[in-house]
């Protein structure tokens, strides 16, 4: 069997696709998995056991290079699967134009309405389950049935070699000596704190990611370094964020604070830095599930909005992390209703020193008061 998967859009969305291949090879071992995927999101496959293969479409180039250049590998391929999770329907046509038998998947648009012969309608809009388990059902088209009492055993894993944990360490190392850093600070454990999202969520306000962490260093002086990572796309949230570090309240801290840029490091880098960390703080964004996948102590903040929920898009499964979302009653089921809401500005509700607390516990530090 060969089994082409089709998810080419986010970082998130793309690791909570993975646990497919891991279903797929348990029901059907000598099965050749394929995974389609973004030029950006290919470096979280690589090494992985389930998966045999990454494919990603030149970005670069027309949408006639992009269609040739598919339907070639495609063909070549001889499948006997093609399932659609997300992001281009272009494989999907070039599936449906070669007749590949078995071509699943989710029915949400209009062509897969017209290009799949096994495709599954799912009103994920109503939150019923996780989205890694939204994606499992849709191997029902491969007699591959996915139990909710199972999903202890699902696993969604990014597998960094020695070589890549070398250079991480190896980057880090570097971006500290050179920058103006406390370097008796160099050996201290690191925070990495990533404030910024692509905007389909609610976020926590940036000037309290700020204020987390001089709590934080004052709660436990000399004992961290904190990493703030971002990519350019992050400027809404990191320029006032520089700002506020700039500020008086956090001489003490500053020379603690590396702002680390993931896009320059590469993908590969930036997780084997986040693989050496003692903690990650972030809202709902891929990053977020980098860290937890990775398996680092991780605090996810997201928005009580239905579709944004973390009964959706927490990271999963929930071993090592912990969810915090506003206490409000929010009737909203797609985008916030802004200022008409009685909660408007819901997300600063969720306290600083309430994540300081859940962040320490996760660390498994003891804590009597929050230093101010």
């Amino acid at each position: 069997m060969k089994v082409l998967i089709n998810r080419t859009d986010a970082i998130g969305d793309t690791l909570l696709t993975m646990p497919m291949a891991q279903y797929i090879r348990e029901k059907y071992p000598e099965a050749k998995v394929i995974f389609l995927v973004s030029p950006r999101s290919a470096p979280l496959l690589l090494h992985h056991p389930w998966i045999n293969e990454v494919w990603t479409i030149p970005s670069n180039r027309s949408w006639l290079v992009q269609l040739i250049f598919l339907f070639k590998r495609i063909l070549n391929e001889k499948l006997d699967t093609y399932l659609y999770v997300g992001g281009t329907h272009m494989p999907s046509f070039i599936a449906w134009f070669l007749r590949i038998k078995t071509r699943g998947g989710i029915k949400s648009r209009w062509p897969a309405f017209l290009f799949l012969n096994r495709g599954m309608r799912q009103k994920r809009s109503m939150v019923e389950m996780h989205e890694a388990e939204y994606n499992l059902n849709l191997l029902k088209c491969l007699g591959i049935s996915y139990d909710y009492r199972e999903r202890d055993k699902i696993q969604s894993q990014i597998f960094l070699t020695s070589e890549d944990i070398d250079l991480g360490k190896k980057t880090l190392s570097e971006l500290w000596q050179n920058g103006k850093f406390d370097k008796k600070s160099s050996d201290l454990p690191y925070l990495i704190i990533h404030p910024g999202m692509r905007g389909h969520t609610l976020n926590w306000p940036v000037k309290n990611y700020a204020r987390f962490i001089e709590r934080f260093e004052r709660t436990y002086p000399g004992q961290f370094r904190y990493l703030l990572s971002y990519t350019p796309v992050d400027g809404p949230y990191i320029t006032p964020l520089k700002n506020f570090i700039n500020d008086s309240d956090f001489r003490d801290v500053a020379n603690k604070i590396l702002f680390l840029d993931g896009q320059s490091t590469g993908l590969r880098t930036y997780m084997s830095i986040v693989k050496n960390a003692a903690f990650f703080l972030g809202p709902s964004t891929g990053t977020t599930h980098i860290a937890h996948q990775l398996q680092i102590p991780t605090l996810g903040i997201y928005s009580p909005i239905k579709v944004q929920s973390s009964l959706r898009w927490s990271p999963f499964p929930g071993k090592k992390v912990k969810v915090m979302v506003p206490d409000v009653v929010c009737g909203e089921r797609f985008l916030c209703a802004g200022e008409q809401c009685p909660y408007f500005e819901c997300m600063g509700k969720i306290e600083v020193d309430d994540v300081v607390r859940s962040s320490a516990e996760l660390l498994g530090l003891s804590l009597t008061k929050i230093a101010r």
